[in-house]
């Protein structure tokens, strides 16, 4: 059983041996006849508990115990007094200088006792406070684990094999090879839907930290008023709501990987943080003033210019130097036509599995029309048409061109216009028009409609003509 130490200071050497006999069985007891004194036996040995005496010469037991709390907050502090000082030590417990006061003449009996509950309620509070930090240690570590059970289940629900048949994918995949076993941040940028976070996986899996987490984050998609926070982390009680400490992406990820989707949408303030993180290898958790340092692999993707977005002043030129080490860019479906019927072949048995439906395979004029799409929202376009198509077919009959969503066989159309109807022709140059816009604009009505020279009004028409949605 812990032998605790306890200091006794008293200016009369007559009430210093008392107090010494009263305690010395039990406790390690260290004496002082001045606050002077004390101070120094306090900072040289650990001290657990401290009574004092209250008026004493240059210093008095409160101003003791207000010095030594400032280093020693833990310390249990016991002043004894007499009855007319017992208004100053009622407001030095209000100000949590004393925990407690013992009033004179004291029986011996009464204060081993007040120093034993005392020192018990300190161990109490030390228990319960090991015991949160373990709570919050644990529900961090489950708030990691869930996080990587929901990036494997995600892996599980969507497969993230490479499917291609195109000598530009065959290129890339060369390419990337080279630096998979490196350090080196790598920028891919490419369409919306072209399968960046699919590469960035690929870097991933081939690198020395295929074992450790992957985290794909993006940009653009948390509140500007909790990226720093979802990034870096927080203290408790950092701001309003934040109850227990919390580890931020970075910290989480720490020696993995982590994955920056659409970079470009970073606010200003994350800019200037995500460049001191990959070049210090640092972060700063919002209320904490040490930095820590976390060990992760960057990986950034955009679907915009962003040589453009830095001369118009959107994009740090720094951090644009910083993450433009080792560039690739990922064509679009529309340039690798390769791609489409082995990637339309991979999608239809993964979603017969999934949607538990026996299909056929793609008749030939289906075939031909898969490929002679110009796919504006890539690969994840042609995914959502191959589930609706599995969704569409009959039990195990071959699935025709027929059932392809209408925007994919008007090109059949136009082709066999044999009266050169201007009035469809150009209606479907308006459709291709509209979806391409729509698909490139991130389907932001007012933003399309503008782009496109027409109101918002008109453009809902012709969307609900074309029965479009979204």
């Amino acid at each position: 059983m812990k032998k605790y130490h306890l200091l006794l200071i008293d200016d009369e050497p007559g009430n210093l041996h008392k107090l010494q006999r009263t305690f010395v069985d039990q406790y390690t007891v260290h004496l002082a006849q001045t606050g002077e004194e004390a101070l120094q036996i306090l900072n040289a040995n650990p001290i657990d508990a401290v009574i004092t005496d209250q008026r004493m010469p240059n210093m008095t037991g409160i101003e003791f115990l207000d010095a030594a709390r400032k280093e020693h907050p833990d310390l249990v502090r016991i002043i004894l007094t007499g009855y007319a000082e017992v208004n100053d030590l009622i407001a030095a417990i209000n100000a949590s200088k004393v925990h407690k006061y013992i009033t004179k003449p004291w029986v011996p009996d009464d204060l081993r006792m007040a120093v034993r509950e005392a020192l018990e309620k300190r161990e109490l509070q030390h228990e319960n406070d090991r015991l949160a930090s373990e709570l919050q240690a644990a529900n961090e570590r489950l708030r990691t684990e869930n996080i990587i059970l929901r990036r494997k289940a995600e892996l599980e629900e969507r497969s993230h094999k490479i499917v291609y048949g195109s000598a530009e994918v065959e290129n890339i995949l060369k390419l990337l090879r080279r630096v998979t076993g490196t350090e080196t941040t790598v920028l891919i940028q490419g369409e919306t839907g072209t399968g960046k976070e699919l590469i960035a996986r690929f870097i991933h899996n081939e690198s020395t930290r295929r074992d450790r987490i992957f985290m794909a984050v993006n940009c653009g998609a948390i509140p500007r008023e909790l990226v720093e926070s979802e990034f870096f982390g927080h203290a408790k009680g950092a701001f309003t709501g934040a109850v227990q400490d919390k580890k931020g992406f970075f910290e989480i990820a720490d020696g993995g990987t982590i994955f920056l989707d659409e970079i470009s949408e970073a606010p200003a303030e994350l800019q200037v943080k995500l460049l001191r993180v990959i070049q210090e290898g640092e972060i700063m958790p919002v209320g904490f003033h040490q930095p820590r340092e976390v060990d992760v692999r960057l990986i950034a993707s955009t679907n915009r210019d962003l040589r453009a977005e830095v001369e118009a002043g959107r994009f740090r030129q720094d951090l644009y130097f910083r993450i433009n080490v080792f560039s690739v860019t990922i064509p679009p479906l529309r340039a690798r036509t390769n791609d489409i019927l082995p990637l339309a072949e991979y999608f239809l048995k993964q979603f017969s599995v999934k949607l538990n439906r026996k299909v056929g395979s793609f008749q030939m004029e289906t075939r031909h029309l898969l490929e002679a799409y110009n796919w504006p929202g890539n690969v994840r376009e042609l995914q959502n048409e191959i589930e609706r198509l599995v969704l569409l077919a009959e039990p195990e009959k071959e699935i025709g061109a027929e059932l392809l969503s209408d925007h994919i066989r008007q090109r059949q159309r136009t082709q066999n216009l044999s009266d050169g109807n201007l009035k469809i022709a150009v209606q479907n140059l308006e459709e291709e028009m509209i979806r391409n816009t729509m698909e490139r604009l991130h389907h932001n009505k007012s933003r399309v409609a503008r782009n496109l020279g027409i109101s918002r009004q008109s453009l809902l028409e012709k969307l609900r003509r074309m029965g479009t949605r979204s």
